[in-house]
Formats: C-alpha cells, sequence, structure tokens
C-alpha cells in the first residue's frame, strides 16, 4: 500500500461561488447549490438551495459532475465530506475533489476522508473561524491499495450505507404519513365524523384550550458540572439539541452520563417516552427520548400523564415551533423560553376519544420509525467498526 496526495489521483480540485444574495433572479433556477452545512459524511441528491442560469454566469460557482468528493474548507465544518450524487455546484466552502478513475475509486476515497476528517479538521489555520484551504487538501496524503482492493472495500461500507439510506427513506414517508394525518384531523378539523359536530367560537364542539402543563410534569435539564469528568461516560444519555435534529427517537446522544452523573440530578432524570422540546438557541426542536435521559438547559420536556396523548402531543409540539420562538424572543438574537413560559403555552385539545382513535392509527407508524432507526444505529455501528480496520489494513480484502 503506498500513500499519495489527494491532488495527484484528481482530474481537478476546485471550490465554488456564491451568487450575490442582493439579486434574486440569481437564485430558485434550476441548478442545485451545496452549502457546505449540507456536507455531512453523506450522499447528495438534492441540494437546500438552487440558483439560476444568470447566477451560475455572474458567480464563481461552477458545475462539478455526479461521484464529485466534496471536502468542507470552513468553520465547524471543516474536515467533514460528501459525494455528490447529481452533478451540482457549490459555495466556496466545499472543495470539490473530481477523481481519476483510472488512479483511484471515488467511493473508496470518500471512505478514507471520513475516517480522516479529524485529522483534517486539525489542519485546518485562521482566526476566530478556523479554515481549510484547496492547497492543504491536495497535499493531504491518503492510503492508496490497488484499484481492485479499493473497490472491493468502498462496496462493503457502502452496502451499509445504502441499507441506512432505504431505511432512512422509510422513517421520512412513516413521518411525513402520520404528520398528514395529524393536520388533517387536528388543523383541518377533518376528523372521523367531523360532519356530526357542530362548531363553536370556531372550535368542534367539545374541544378546548389548554396549557402544555396540563398533559404532565414539566421538567428543565441541568449539565452537572463539565470539570467533575467522573459524572460522565456511562450509559445513561445526556441529550443536547445537535441529539436532536431530524430525529425523532433519541437512543444514543454524543455524550453520556455515568452513574454519578445521573445520581447528581436524579429528579431530572426523564422516563422513557417524555417530549423534549428545545427552548433556548435552536428553539422547536422536537424528539422523544426512546429510554430514560437526562437533558442539558435548553430543553424543556414534557413527562407524560398519559402515554397514549404521545403521538398527538409531539406533533402538537413541533407544530408550536413559531409560537416558542415569539414567545423565547429576548431582544436578543437567541431565543430563550422559561420553564414558565413553556409550561403555560396554550394548545387546543380535542375530545378524549378522538386522541385516542389517533393513537391507535398512529402508534404502528411510530413503533415502526423506531425499529428502522434502530436498524439504523446498528447498521452505523458496525460500518464504525468496520472503517479504520479496512483502512488500515488490519481486516485484510480479496480484490
Amino acid at each position: 500500500m503506498e500513500y499519495v496526495k489527494l491532488g495527484d489521483i484528481c482530474t481537478k480540485v476546485c471550490s465554488g461561488g456564491t451568487p450575490t444574495s442582493s439579486n434574486p433572479a440569481y437564485y430558485d433556477g434550476n441548478i442545485p447549490w451545496l452549502n457546505t452545512n449540507e456536507v455531512n459524511f453523506c450522499n447528495i441528491y438534492s441540494t437546500n438551495k438552487t440558483i439560476s442560469e444568470e447566477g451560475l454566469k455572474k458567480s464563481a460557482a461552477k458545475y462539478v459532475p455526479e461521484n464529485t468528493v466534496i471536502v468542507a474548507m470552513y468553520g465547524v465544518t471543516a474536515g467533514k465530506c460528501a459525494i455528490a450524487k447529481i452533478p451540482l455546484t457549490t459555495n466556496q466552502a466545499c472543495c470539490n475533489l473530481i477523481i481519476d478513475k483510472e488512479k483511484a475509486d471515488y467511493c473508496y476515497v470518500y471512505y478514507y476522508l471520513r475516517q480522516q476528517s479529524d485529522s483534517l479538521n486539525k489542519l485546518a489555520i485562521g482566526g476566530a473561524q478556523q479554515n481549510l484551504n484547496a492547497l492543504t487538501i491536495k497535499k493531504f496524503k491518503i492510503a492508496l491499495p490497488t484499484l481492485p482492493t479499493q473497490k472491493k472495500i468502498a462496496s462493503i461500507l457502502s452496502a451499509y450505507d445504502r441499507l441506512i439510506e432505504n431505511n432512512t427513506r422509510r422513517i421520512r414517508l412513516l413521518e411525513q404519513m402520520a404528520e398528514n394525518l395529524y393536520k388533517e384531523w387536528f388543523v383541518r378539523f377533518r376528523f372521523p365524523e367531523h360532519e356530526k359536530v357542530e362548531m363553536v367560537n370556531g372550535l368542534p364542539k367539545g374541544w378546548k384550550i389548554k396549557r402544555i402543563a396540563d398533559f404532565g410534569r414539566i421538567e428543565t435539564g441541568k449539565t452537572p458540572p463539565m470539570s467533575n469528568r467522573k459524572l460522565y461516560g456511562g450509559d445513561i444519555l445526556f441529550v443536547k439539541t445537535p441529539d436532536m435534529h431530524d430525529k425523532m427517537f433519541i437512543s444514543s446522544t454524543s455524550e453520556t452520563l455515568s452513574e454519578d452523573g445521573n445520581n447528581y440530578q436524579l429528579t431530572k432524570l426523564l422516563p422513557a417516552n417524555s417530549i423534549m422540546v428545545s427552548c433556548i438557541g435552536t428553539a422547536g426542536i422536537v424528539s422523544i427520548n426512546a429510554k430514560p435521559a437526562h437533558t442539558n438547559q435548553q430543553i424543556n420536556s414534557i413527562i407524560l400523564n398519559n402515554l397514549e396523548d404521545l403521538e398527538w402531543l409531539y406533533y402538537v409540539c413541533k407544530q408550536m415551533k413559531p409560537t416558542i420562538e415569539l414567545f423565547g424572543a429576548t431582544g436578543a438574537t437567541m431565543t430563550n423560553l422559561s420553564k414558565g413560559k413553556f409550561e403555560k403555552l396554550k394548545v387546543v385539545v380535542p375530545k378524549a376519544n378522538i386522541r385516542e382513535s389517533f393513537h391507535k392509527r398512529i402508534r404502528p407508524y411510530f413503533k415502526e420509525i423506531f425499529t428502522l432507526d434502530q436498524q439504523n444505529t446498528l447498521l452505523t455501528r458496525q460500518r464504525d467498526l468496520l472503517l479504520p480496520r479496512l483502512m488500515s489494513g488490519k481486516l485484510e480484502v480479496k480484490s
């Protein structure tokens, strides 16, 4: 196995550009335009923003082909990578590696860089915001076995990622189906036999206005002293807002507490199936803890009186994001909704029999989402155990 510079196995290395935001004609066209926030160890099939042909011509943005390996260069994302699975353009914070297929397998290069992302990140230089640059990335050396061996390694690892992607698509579909039913019943008021129900003051007869606290005990999280490392590193979930993004169920966290950490703030322990809502900073993110957990102080949680309200109240909280941001406005740039304000938030409450009917309809969706999420957790763990062993040659593959 030899070590080669990335620049030596690429036909082209380039960055992108950003059309000026002051001209709306440059945006919302048909050209995918990638921001580094989307470069997060994944395949890119679509982008959050698009630009127009005019925006492409009037900026440094440029097309890169399918299977380009993209490395984020700026700020907290520096060192993260992704694969463009469609032709797209990028901003200037992306380093785009167009791999010479006669010299290397693009998928192998991606997995190698994924495993070395921390090493890349440490090469970032600058002031408050640490940045990489294209020259540093071009000089970065990677271990390169024979091309057939590269393809075999990439095939093994990508098989895991295909399964994870398939499960994720199924999760998103189930989530959308459940949310659509919630909106149909509780936003549009088209619940079963709604035609027979009289409307009173804009609500179906028998529906009421209550406060969040009427549905359970509200608990605000707490962070044990970081200086005491004995409180950390065990098996107890410690949920922070970044753990909650795009996750209905939380079964693993970036940081955990030990038994000592749990005992330090035992009254803060949330039983499984509590509803966690971020209320400081990035507000209005909602998740459910799959097992007992603690959270930090940025999260208010509802420990439910009746678990049959779980599915309905989960979507109630998701729909309340604008309200949380409004009532959490402090005049500063960061939202901060206190426990007192959170528990007083008002919600429209359907009759108990309708909530029960919704629970019976949606519970199977939540169970399948949980099962698929657990499968993804296991697949991710297996892939991440294989990755360093395959890349180091400790686990031999036959090409």
